[in-house]
């Protein structure tokens, strides 16, 4: 096993315990900020406004971790499903236990995306798009890992459409 992947295994088992069984995101986000000292908190912003966030080269982020002064923030593109949704706030727990860093360069359009957060309190911003380089793979991994034991007690809308009202 290589170090990136003994990180992530370790990142995981450090908040083992935070994970509720079963899935609940609002337990697993409450437990998340006290482990962290700080609160978490979800926002849902409209899809249309993620593509000029940062340089189309780039991709369109699907999720915002924004690591603030006064709490962590993670921003996901409204009318996601929950399912897609908790793939975005384990992929972005990831960032926050790994410990990623982006800092704050290239953030053009933050303040039209989330105008109710001061650009001024942000310490660093990490994207859900593309996942090409070695901190994105880390977090996928990661979220990976963490749902991993919960997914037989998720539930996802378009399944649950799919084989009926089960």
């Amino acid at each position: 096993m290589d170090d990136s992947t003994h990180r992530v295994f370790g990142g995981r088992a450090a908040i083992a315990h935070l994970i509720p069984s079963p899935w609940n995101r609002e337990e697993f986000l409450a437990a998340l900020g006290q482990w962290r000292g700080r609160p978490i908190q979800l926002m849902a912003v409209e899809a249309d406004a993620l593509p000029g966030v940062w340089n189309p080269v780039r991709g369109t982020p699907c999720g915002l971790w924004l690591d603030t002064e006064a709490a962590d923030v993670i921003a996901y593109a409204a009318g996601t499903t929950d399912f897609h949704v908790d793939q975005i706030i384990a992929h972005e727990t990831g960032h926050m236990v790994l410990d990623h860093d982006a800092g704050t360069e290239g953030m053009p359009g933050l303040e039209q995306l989330l105008p109710d957060i001061d650009p001024a309190t942000v310490r660093r911003v990490l994207r859900r798009s593309e996942f090409a380089d070695h901190q994105e793979d880390e977090a996928e991994l990661f979220a990976d890992l963490l749902l991993s034991s919960t997914s037989r007690w998720r539930s996802s809308r378009p399944m649950r459409s799919f084989w009926g009202d089960r």
